[in-house]
């Protein structure tokens, strides 16, 4: 399944919403999603709800984390929200939830 996104800033926080694949084919666009959203001026949080996220691979996790290493490197807090069950189990299984 493709992936696809909404990004959504209110004030200093971004909220990233994608919707289906975090795989090694849609890591890039993602990643590019959330490097725009760690630079910005002013962002103090970065929301990513995955409710609609329907894989999470290695590639994706590995894209998360360096994520929020970068935001946590800029004083950004980037959390991820409402993982469905398959995510959520993905991240249980890598100690990550």
């Amino acid at each position: 399944m493709p992936l696809t996104f909404s990004v959504e800033q209110s004030d200093r926080v971004i909220l990233v919403t994608p919707s289906g694949d975090i795989d090694l084919d849609t890591t890039a666009s993602l990643r590019e999603v959330l490097q725009d959203a760690v630079a910005k001026p002013g962002v103090s949080r970065i929301e990513i709800n995955m409710r609609k996220v329907t894989v999470l691979d290695s590639s994706g996790i590995a894209m998360l984390v360096v994520a929020h290493r970068a935001a946590a490197d800029r004083g950004i807090t980037l959390v991820l929200q409402d993982p469905g069950p398959m995510v959520r189990l993905v991240l249980d299984v890598t100690n990550l939830s």
